[in-house]
């Protein structure tokens, strides 16, 4: 294909108009526009798969207060898995499968400046976006690097199910803890047992969740992984142990909200001498190939498993994975998958 030729359009994803509530249909535009010409220097790269994260709800609010804002007219937010089908970059040819953050659309031109190159030996394309991809990194750096869960000890991980949560336990199950799960469906519960290894898994939506927590954690909670905040958090700071950790790695039921809510139980991190701190995986990009490496070799060795949840489809099926998600449709990673792959 020559780009810039009327052989192939671009499908691409706008955002319509700032969302009420959880993102619809409704709140997003379809565009075909023409592929451009190629420059010196550029690549054209076809996508196969698209990421679909929680936190994009995060950055199509009506406020300036987040970086990376998308507003009304604007192509939304989004990392492909593609293949690079056209280079006039030296560093990169036809056919390196690579992982660009290009958008919702089926093309992305790039100038080869932080593009990331996938290795499908390693593990398939689409893994790439998520248990091999920033939600398999951002669990193992704030596992092995910041709670550092020892034998003997319970963690309980928040939004269990979700592409972070999924890696996180099983990493801590790795390092030899306890390890509970909330989730929101008995369906996800089964799963986080029966094949990723949890010890207890709860759902959140029982009434008595609590009491089932502190049944299952007598010694209390060393490490508290979290990635959905709101109640579920503020409740978990309870049952915190002497000098735990407090992970913050997402806030999935904030981000909706027009007003965000922070925790009330936080004198027990006082109480207990425990300690919170904020997570950004982008800290220890120089460290992402050592890390893939042994999570390469965990893969192998049957003792880690990435999940993805695919959804078929071309561009304008993300709406509807996007909602899919919120609506806790998903057993890790939520992609879309698209006609190329």
């Amino acid at each position: 294909m020559k780009a810039g030729s009327n052989e192939r359009m671009n499908q691409q994803l706008f955002l319509k108009q700032v969302p009420a509530g959880i993102a619809g249909p409704d709140d997003f535009e379809v565009q075909n526009n023409p592929i451009p010409e190629l420059v010196a220097g550029q690549v054209l790269i076809e996508s196969h798969y698209i990421g679909v994260d929680a936190a994009l709800r995060l950055i199509v609010r009506d406020s300036d207060e987040f970086l990376f804002r998308v507003k009304p007219g604007d192509l939304v937010h989004g990392s492909v898995a593609g293949q690079i089908i056209a280079s006039k970059n030296s560093e990169f040819a036809e056919g390196d499968y690579v992982l660009v953050s290009g958008g919702v659309q089926n093309f992305t031109i790039s100038d080869g400046a932080g593009l990331e190159r996938c290795d499908i030996n390693q593990a398939p394309l689409g893994a790439w976006l998520g248990g091999f991809g920033v939600s398999g990194l951002t669990a193992y750096f704030a596992i092995t690097q910041v709670c550092k869960p020892q034998p003997g000890q319970t963690v309980l991980i928040n939004g269990a199910a979700g592409a972070v949560g999924s890696i996180a336990g099983q990493i801590c199950k790795l390092a030899g803890a306890k390890v509970i799960g909330l989730t929101g469906s008995a369906e996800k519960c089964a799963w986080l047992t029966d094949d990723l290894g949890f010890d207890v898994a709860i759902n959140y939506k029982d009434a008595d969740w609590y009491e089932q927590l502190e049944a299952a954690a007598p010694d209390r909670l060393d490490v508290i992984f979290d990635n959905v905040g709101g109640v579920i958090l503020d409740r978990s700071l309870k049952l915190i142990a002497m000098r735990g950790v407090v992970l913050l790695c997402g806030s999935t039921s904030q981000y909706s909200q027009e007003t965000m809510v922070g925790p009330n139980n936080y004198i027990w991190l006082g109480t207990m001498r425990a300690s919170m701190q904020g997570f950004v995986v982008f800290d220890y990009a120089d460290q992402y190939a050592q890390a893939r490496a042994r999570m390469a070799a965990w893969i192998k060795a049957g003792l880690l498993k990435t999940v993805s949840y695919e959804i078929a489809g071309d561009v304008d099926v993300f709406p509807q994975a996007f909602q899919a998600l919120y609506e806790g449709k998903n057993l890790g990673k939520m992609l879309v998958k698209l006609p190329a792959a």
